[in-house]
């Protein structure tokens, strides 16, 4: 069961990053793209989760928005935060987005108005801050009891295969 979860998290975060990343060129939107996806999919189901046989379901009253989005905040946001800020710990970015906008980028901001050392220590501030993250994030998905992690017991869901009628 832990493969086909881990399998399905896989197609939907690369059905995602094929989709927005050429439209945005920007992680932080792309980060927010999946989390919508996952959000207002879950209630039906992913397409990664189709694929692999697997589908979200909750209590009798069903999944409610709270328990979306409690899900989607831990299995997409946080793993996505985390990418974000190690790739700009590492110095990445393509800001094509924002300055289209006109706006401003806080590390932008910072990289012209503080000295280099401070900034040298934000990078690696925002790296560590990114890879434990992605450490938690690893962690919490591989803490697999029965059909339910922690984000399950947490937003009260579990990862089911649904059955197939037999004709």
């Amino acid at each position: 069961m832990l493969v086909r979860r881990l399998a399905a998290r896989l197609l939907d975060w690369l059905l995602v990053l094929v989709v927005a990343w050429p439209l945005v060129h920007e992680p932080v939107l792309v980060v927010l793209c999946a989390a919508v996806y996952d959000a207002l999919l879950l209630r039906l189901n992913t397409l990664g989760k189709v694929l692999t046989g697997l589908r979200v379901v909750g209590p009798a009253s069903g999944l409610g928005w709270r328990r979306v989005l409690t899900r989607t905040l831990i299995t997409t946001a946080m793993p996505g935060a985390g990418a974000v800020l190690v790739l700009t710990g590492l110095g990445w970015r393509e800001p094509a987005l924002m300055a289209g906008l006109g706006w401003q980028q806080p590390w932008v901001v910072i990289g012209e108005h503080v000295a280099v050392p401070s900034a040298g220590w934000l990078g690696s501030l925002l790296l560590v801050g990114g890879l434990v993250l992605l450490v938690l994030s690893a962690v919490e998905s591989l803490d697999l009891r029965g059909t339910r992690t922690w984000h399950d017991r947490r937003a009260g869901t579990a990862v089911v295969r649904p059955k197939v009628p037999r004709s």
